[in-house]
């Protein structure tokens, strides 16, 4: 096996393939790679640019390593990359209590806040969800509650070698990428949300190699990591032509978009309970806008605007008739009583 300072210089100069990408990895969750060394791979492979196959030969290290939950067949992630910097409130959370809440099951992964102020974890414990860690209780969560969240550190033991490295160089790593591709229950169908074009290009190519081509990567409007309530959404199945919606298509216009910025964890709880308890406003509408999308991952064409319009209005029932708020109660009282 190749040393790691030698992976490290080919990172360098661009030239890193697939398998020494995984020699890399193998390197750094082992353990057997110095926060330096660690950092300096980081930043180089993400200054040179990332591509398909570094994302493949990654995977195939960290799936070996993953500590995988049963979950229903049919279940989907509305995880994304995060890092698109615009500090935004946790719009794949929400959606994912109204995905449940609506009949479809959510295997949600995600995380603490690394590249941003507040994570999905932070926003779930700042509910009163607590994380489980047992993949039985997990399991069992989901099949009763048709939701539940696996915490990435819980399935990723051997992220404990990059966390405080992410953390202290502070910039979106090859990781941001590899988060949505890591679902512990092995879904094969996700709304996933990127943090640029490129990134989309890319996961468009790894998603056919992993066979989910019922998957949905959405590059939202203005740079967002989701699909947004302005500004050209592109929008795109693996293996699929990209195309582009706008919110104003289906009649969403004229939001105060200053109500999507988020803050600390108990703020971004807080606007959750707030949209789920008849609060109608630019958050609202864009966990609506995110959910109907989640809803039409099953559906051959996910442009015909008469099913996203229809999805839109279950979401909004869901929501209206207390039924999201309902699946966030439920998660507190099954998860606390462990």
């Amino acid at each position: 096996m190749t040393n790691i300072k030698s992976i490290i210089e080919h990172a360098y100069h661009g030239n890193l393939s697939t398998e020494l990408t995984s020699e890399a990895f193998e390197f750094i969750m082992s353990g057997e790679a110095t926060d330096g060394q660690i950092g300096a791979f980081l930043v180089v492979l993400q200054k040179n640019g990332i591509n398909k196959d570094h994302i493949i030969g990654a995977l195939k290290v960290m799936h070996n390593k993953m500590i995988e939950v049963n979950v229903p067949k049919d279940s989907i992630d509305t995880c994304g990359t995060g890092g698109d910097g615009s500090g935004s409130l946790n719009v794949s959370t929400a959606t994912s209590f109204v995905v449940a809440a609506a009949g479809t099951p959510i295997a949600k992964h995600g995380n603490k806040a690394l590249t941003s102020n507040c994570g999905s974890a932070d926003v779930l414990e700042a509910l009163g969800i607590k994380l489980l860690s047992n993949p039985a209780d997990l399991t069992k969560c989901i099949n009763e509650l048709n939701m539940c969240f696996m915490y990435a550190p819980n399935h990723h033991p051997a992220m404990k070698y990059v966390g405080k490295v992410r953390q202290e160089i502070g910039i979106r790593t090859i990781f941001n990428m590899l988060g949505p591709l890591l679902n512990p229950g092995n879904i094969k169908s996700q709304l996933v949300g990127v943090y640029s074009a490129e990134v989309q290009l890319i996961y468009n190519d790894v998603m056919l190699e992993l066979g989910k081509e019922n998957s949905t990567i959405v590059y939202g409007g203005d740079g967002m990591d989701e699909i947004n309530i302005t500004g050209d959404n592109k929008i795109q199945r693996p293996g699929k032509q990209m195309e582009v919606f706008k919110a104003s298509s289906i009649g969403i216009n004229d939001l105060n978009l200053n109500e999507l910025n988020g803050g600390d964890s108990h703020y971004n709880a807080n606007r959750i309970k707030e949209i789920f308890t008849n609060k109608k406003d630019a958050f609202y509408e864009i966990v609506l806008l995110n959910t109907a999308f989640a809803l039409s991952l099953t559906k051959t064409d996910i442009f015909d605007l008469d099913i996203i319009k229809e999805n839109y209005l279950i979401a909004k029932h869901t929501i209206d008739s207390g039924k999201a708020l309902k699946t966030i109660n439920n998660m507190i009282d099954f998860t606390q009583s462990y």
